[in-house]
């Protein structure tokens, strides 16, 4: 098949085009953005074809998936889009008749079974071997006697030594009896006698207990010698199957290649390389080559096409430990695609970071409370808590500014960016301490108010949803119910007015983004904060304000109340 046929099939012309359609200036800045006019209605079509089509049979409510466009100019100056989907080859879709308009996928997979399907056979059967030695009738009776040899002689020897200390104290004290008789019934050398024989128990018993210890040791080490030389086996071969894994995961990092405009193709293991030694900055994602503006930038560089504006929109239903929501809008993910990204994006002028504008320019900061040793300030939102590596402005910067002989830490605790409210920092070290414990013993009382964007049926209830960062895409966070931190949050339903609700939430914990995802996740509330931009909708703010602050002051040890209402 020849490019001109390929390229045909990948490009999508518009369907229409407004007259004098002006076209973008500069190209998405890709990690947080507004979509541009010919984005969104390419977005449109792709949307309205996803709707109606009925070729591929992929059930989206069960798996839902990324989309992305790429709005181009091809050879001829005609404008139309490439379309893509996020997911890794080895598994996404399998024998699916996926549209052939959708741009290939950068990592070559027939080609990756071709030359690794030796290592894969044996890398399955290794594992078929760690499984079958793992769950062998004789390797798990094994593991059970030597867990029960080592508590019955924990058991046998702990309660040895309590008899023996008992016996030691009876001993002690027959042995003071004996000899404070003011008529005594015994004679001198009866006396040296019962003391002797006294010592003579006391030998014994420790003679007992020292054959009871020997006997224990040796049989917990016959069964952990049996045990630990079946542990070997299996680490013997789990290395093996380590060992080949790891030489497929680098032969992937090298032959994934990405083209730039100007024709120079770089792989995964170059793009993270930082010396002639080999030496990497992290270990690089795999199959982060799949996710969509990767994919359709490769298409576009090898067809020649110019690249002129992204979107990317979620289909489907949300992942459980992820959030989101279907048509909604999504910039490329940071942590995965960064190092392809700057190497793909060389020498295209992009838009200017939104990330790096100062939204809190303008804004006051008022003063809801202050003395010799605190603070309290209504923070106003998209405004942060603490300098970033952008943003210098801040609340912890204006008052450092406002108190320059504070002695010592301001922030005590933060709120994100975008969250309006009550912000407690201190002027002194040990006022710093004193409420900083407040916050750790979980005694100071904090109530937010949220508006949702739909309905909820109950009236009040507990949410408890653990939470980890999304290592993969930063700052999101995840429910994870194996290695998440506990959260709890306690809501009540304050309003209810055009499908949306007010409510009171009361974070027992104070996990980053608790309230946002346990609001937005299907598990929690289920509706999204208004105005989240991580686990919702765009709107003109995050609807989330920290209304009420209750805690003790740090020197009179005064209870403290503050409330501020919400300008929502």
């Amino acid at each position: 098949m020849t490019n001109i046929h390929i390229a045909s099939q990948k490009f999508t012309p518009f369907s229409h085009l407004t007259a004098h359609q002006d076209l973008p200036q500069r190209f998405t800045f890709p990690y947080y953005y507004t979509p541009h006019p010919l984005a969104l209605q390419a977005i449109e079509q792709l949307q309205h074809y996803l709707e109606n089509q009925t070729t591929w049979l992929h059930d989206f409510e069960q798996q839902g998936v990324m989309f992305g466009v790429l709005v181009v100019k091809n050879q001829q100056n005609e404008l139309g889009y490439l379309s893509s989907y996020a997911g890794c080859p080895l598994y996404s879709f399998d024998n699916e008749q996926i549209p052939p308009f959708f741009v290939d996928a950068i990592f070559d997979n027939s080609a990756h079974h071709h030359h690794f399907s030796q290592q894969e056979s044996e890398i399955n059967q290794l594992t078929r071997h760690i499984n079958e030695l793992e769950n062998s009738f004789e390797f798990i009776e094994l593991t059970k006697n030597l867990a029960a040899s080592i508590e019955q002689s924990d058991k046998e020897i702990t309660e040895q030594q309590h008899a023996m200390s008992l016996t030691k104290t009876q001993r002690k004290q027959a042995r003071k009896e004996a000899e404070l008789q003011t008529e005594p019934s015994l004679t001198p050398e009866d006396l040296n006698v019962f003391i002797r024989e006294l010592g003579n128990q006391s030998s014994r018993e420790k003679r007992e207990l020292k054959a009871l210890k020997q006997h224990w040791k040796e049989t917990v080490s016959e069964f952990s010698e049996r045990h630990n030389k079946q542990l070997n086996a299996i680490k013997l071969i789990k290395e093996k199957q380590a060992k080949l894994t790891k030489e497929i995961e680098s032969a992937v990092l090298t032959s994934c290649s990405f083209l730039n405009h100007h024709g120079i193709s770089k792989s995964l293991f170059e793009l993270f390389t930082i010396n002639d030694l080999k030496t990497t900055t992290q270990d690089p994602i795999l199959y982060s080559s799949e996710q969509n503006l990767p994919k359709l930038l490769q298409t576009a560089f090898k067809m020649g096409y110019e690249p002129l504006a992204l979107g990317e929109f979620w289909w489907g239903s949300s992942p459980y430990d992820q959030i989101r929501q279907h048509k909604n809008l999504y910039p490329v993910c940071q942590s995965k695609c960064f190092e392809i990204i700057q190497h793909m994006l060389d020498g295209i002028e992009t838009d200017d970071s939104p990330l790096e504008l100062t939204p809190s320019y303008g804004k006051e900061l008022e003063i809801v409370y202050e003395d010799d040793v605190m603070v309290v300030v209504n923070k106003p939102a998209e405004f942060l808590s603490v300098s970033g590596k952008y943003i210098t402005d801040s609340v912890h910067a204006r008052i450092q500014e406002r108190y320059p002989n504070a002695t010592g830490p301001l922030i005590v605790h933060r709120l994100d960016m975008s969250t309006s409210g009550l912000l407690v920092l201190t002027l002194t070290a040990e006022t710093n301490k004193h409420i900083q414990k407040q916050f750790i013993e979980r005694t100071v009382e904090k109530r937010y108010t949220a508006l949702l964007e739909g309905n909820i049926k109950s009236e009040h209830g507990i949410i408890n949803l653990p939470l980890a960062g999304d290592m993969q895409d930063r700052p999101r966070q995840m429910v994870c119910h194996k290695h998440g931190r506990s959260a709890e949050t306690t809501y009540e339903v304050i309003s209810r007015n055009n499908n949306r609700t007010k409510v009171y939430l009361y974070p027992k914990t104070g996990r980053t983004h608790q309230l946002r995802v346990h609001c937005a996740h299907q598990t929690g509330l289920n509706t999204p904060i208004v105005g989240d931009d991580l686990y919702g909708f765009k709107d003109t703010r995050l609807h989330l304000h920290a209304g009420y602050l209750k805690l003790r002051h740090p020197i009179t040890n005064n209870e403290m109340e503050f409330e501020v209402s919400a300008e929502f």
